[in-house]
């Protein structure tokens, strides 16, 4: 029997079943070679960072060994860096070991409520979440990026404003008219008046836009700045002298705003309420009228009850004068007498009706009181201090070279309800827009605007007067 032809497609069958000579060497080969691949590129990676963030920042190559070699050295050998997403701000140090405490879901970026749930008093932009009926609300990882270095942050949040605010407000008049808000997209070119927000009378704040004629809050004061600030001085407790802005009003600790101006250190040293007469120098307390009164009533009664009476007791031994008047009164029956005119005296001549709109009324004091049988006025009531631009951030520290009256025309000044906010054009004597000018400051949204509006001085407006009311400006 003749043996049969070779079969070349068997041959390659039993060829590809046998073995495949060196498949384990070569198996591991390909093993080392893709574990050499995952080491080496993160290394060359770091290396690379290390190296431009030196060139970043060059140094003398004769100093000795410091705290950046370590650090560069640390880079280099931690091959592993690229798959680190990087240190946390330092404001949440305390969860680098706790991922899911932002991470709640795995494979899912970070949830807005994942960060509202500690920053719970954080509002959203415009005061409501979406910040606007209909208009899609950015994350807030979109602009507060972490990983990028204990002040990451912090570097962010100081120039976190730009082209973000122009892609809504550069044409917010016209897509939401609605809302009453002009376009703003440059400080320099495109920005509406500055508009500040008013007591109307009611404990009510509106909106009112500067430079649209005077613009003036009610305040029950009688305080002319111009008489203050007068360059002859004005008399005080030591004779004639100068006052300027400062010797009433005192910036807060965090320099962007005053503290309240009080009669104890501001207005006591020039406007005490003195009694008059022989009792010189006894004060009456500067608050409720029906306590003034009441210390007036009861002086005069306590005085008129020791041996002697008034005349024997009167301050510096001599007789008791009438108020405004030279003839002595040495007799106890007639204590009711002067008080009661000392009352008169004080509050509509000499003491209440410098400062504020004083109004005398029918009815006797207030019943339960020692003031009850002495007469009663109306004193027009001060409205609660409040901010006139709760969304502007304005920091007088960095404003240190100028003078107030360069801003606030305080010394022409004669009504205490005008109000002394300047307009846009005194900014724009310094201030550029977006873009950097010779001898201006460049101003992009974020050096006066915040995108959380639920600053200090918003939050205490609305919380002391409850209600804001919207109007449409013009």
């Amino acid at each position: 029997m003749a043996p049969s032809a070779p079969d070349p497609d068997a041959d390659a069958l039993e060829a590809l079943r046998r073995p495949l000579a060196g498949r384990r060497l070569l198996s591991w080969g390909l093993l080392l070679l893709l574990l050499a691949g995952f080491a080496l590129v993160p290394l060359l990676l770091s290396q690379k960072a290390a190296k431009a963030q030196a060139a970043a920042r060059p140094e003398p190559p004769d100093r000795p060994l410091g705290a950046e070699d370590v650090r560069a050295f640390r880079t280099a050998l931690a091959w592993d860096r690229v798959w680190d997403a990087g240190p946390l701000d330092s404001a949440h140090a305390a969860l680098s070991l706790d991922c899911r405490a932002c991470h709640a879901e795995p494979f899912v970026r970070v949830r807005d409520e994942d960060c509202t749930a500690c920053h719970r008093t954080v509002a959203a932009h415009g005061g409501a979440s979406p910040p606007i009926a209909g208009e899609a609300a950015p994350r807030c990882a979109s602009c507060h990026r972490e990983h990028h270095g204990p002040m990451g942050l912090q570097v962010q949040n100081l120039a976190h404003a730009g082209g973000s605010c122009i892609d809504c407000h550069g044409d917010l008049a016209a897509r939401r008219p609605e809302l009453g808000l002009l376009d703003a997209s440059d400080f320099a070119a495109a920005h509406p008046e500055f508009a500040v927000r008013l007591d109307d009378g009611s404990g009510v704040l509106v909106k009112r836009r500067l430079g649209e004629g005077a613009v003036s809050e009610p305040t029950g004061l009688k305080f002319p700045h111009d008489v203050h600030l007068a360059a002859s001085g004005i008399g005080g407790p030591d004779g004639r002298e100068r006052l300027d802005c400062g010797s009433c009003h005192r910036l807060r600790p965090d320099a962007l705003g005053f503290e309240p101006v009080r009669f104890a250190s501001d207005c006591q040293a020039c406007h005490a309420l003195h009694l008059e007469g022989t009792f010189a120098r006894r004060s009456v307390p500067h608050g409720p009228l029906d306590e003034a009164l009441s210390m007036i009533r009861e002086f005069y009664g306590f005085a008129a009850s020791l041996p002697g009476g008034l005349d024997a007791h009167a301050a510096g031994g001599g007789a008791v004068q009438r108020p405004g008047g030279s003839a002595p009164r040495p007799r106890q029956e007639d204590a009711l007498a002067l008080a009661r005119q000392e009352a008169i005296d004080l509050v509509e001549r000499r003491g209440c009706a410098v400062c504020h709109e004083v109004t005398r009324v029918a009815e006797t004091g207030r019943p339960g009181t020692p003031a009850a049988d002495q007469p009663e006025w109306r004193i027009a009531a001060v409205p609660l201090p409040h901010p006139w631009m709760p969304g502007a951030r304005f920091s007088h520290a960095a404003h240190t070279q100028m003078a107030c009256v360069d801003c606030h025309a305080a010394e022409s000044s004669k009504a205490a309800s005008e109000v002394l906010m300047p307009g846009i054009a005194g900014c724009r004597d310094c201030h550029a827009g977006a873009r950097a000018a010779p001898g201006m400051v460049r101003s992009d949204c974020g050096l006066c605007h915040d995108y959380h509006p639920a600053h200090a001085a918003l939050q205490a407006s609305e919380r002391l007067f409850g209600r804001v009311r919207e109007e449409p400006l013009p």
